[in-house]
């Protein structure tokens, strides 16, 4: 008998084995951070069970836009002895069926499958790239914005576009669980991680950024467009995928579920 439902309590632990062995991930590295980030949550742990086996799971986040709610999928994986039967599509199309009647009308993914997620009704909607910035390194180097510096400016840029992704607490908590170092720049602030720029949130147009050298941009490509980042040889590394949504969502990979 197939069953489709979210996971219990007691079952976290099966969960996370078939998704560390999906994706070559150490178990008891991923242990900790699987239970303690702060977007966990079991209502949102899908599986599709045969009988008493988990087969196949997927995860999925809330995700808020200005026209609406929509939500992500991540982690999609089925057994390896049980793949190639069609498991992964029925969690996909049952859980965008349940998503929906909870009001999030629209579902968004990161693949390299374009094939196997067209077939599900999804349609790519962006390309998400790795580049290296160009760079140069400031004599002074700025404080780092406080966290309510950063978040009154994302709210206002946020709010300027009915495609740009709000954030709510939860969604604040995991970007602050995450390390990030932010500086003010121009209006407003560049913020990244050692050896990856997360999101630059700037007015005019720069020939080179403020950032260590070898700084690379993982983002999308129309964020790189819409900031005119200083790229050199950007390289596609997943695509950005949706079901139902009105335009390009413009987000930042900090973001990413």
């Amino acid at each position: 008998m197939t069953e489709i439902r979210t996971i219990r309590e007691d079952e976290g632990e099966t969960f996370l084995r078939l998704m560390c062995d999906s994706f070559g991930l150490d178990f008891e590295r991923a242990y900790d951070v699987f239970f303690a980030e702060p977007l966990f949550d079991l209502n949102r742990k899908w599986a599709l069970f045969e009988g008493r086996e988990m087969v196949s799971i997927l995860t999925t986040s809330p995700l808020i836009f200005g026209w609406g709610r929509a939500f992500g999928i991540a982690g999609v994986a089925t057994s390896q002895n049980r793949q190639g039967e069609g498991h992964a599509s029925r969690l996909i199309q049952r859980v965008i069926v349940e998503s929906e009647r909870r009001g999030e009308s629209g579902a968004l993914l990161f693949a390299r499958d374009l094939r196997f997620y067209e077939r599900n009704d999804f349609e790519p909607l962006d390309r998400v790239i790795r580049a290296q910035v160009n760079t140069v390194m400031e004599e002074e180097i700025p404080d780092a914005f406080e966290f309510e510096a950063v978040a009154e400016k994302y709210l206002c840029w946020s709010e300027g576009h009915p495609d740009r992704l709000r954030r709510d607490e939860r969604r604040w908590n995991y970007w602050r669980w995450h390390y990030r170092i932010c500086m003010p720049f121009q209006s407003g602030y560049i913020c990244f991680e050692p050896n990856v720029l997360r999101e630059p949130l700037y007015e005019k147009p720069v020939d080179c950024l403020p950032l260590p050298p070898g700084t690379e941009w993982f983002g999308t490509a129309f964020m790189a467009d819409q900031f005119e980042i200083p790229l050199e040889d950007p390289v596609v590394d997943l695509y950005l995928m949706g079901r139902n949504i009105p335009g390009i969502p413009q987000m930042f990979m900090t973001d990413q579920f």
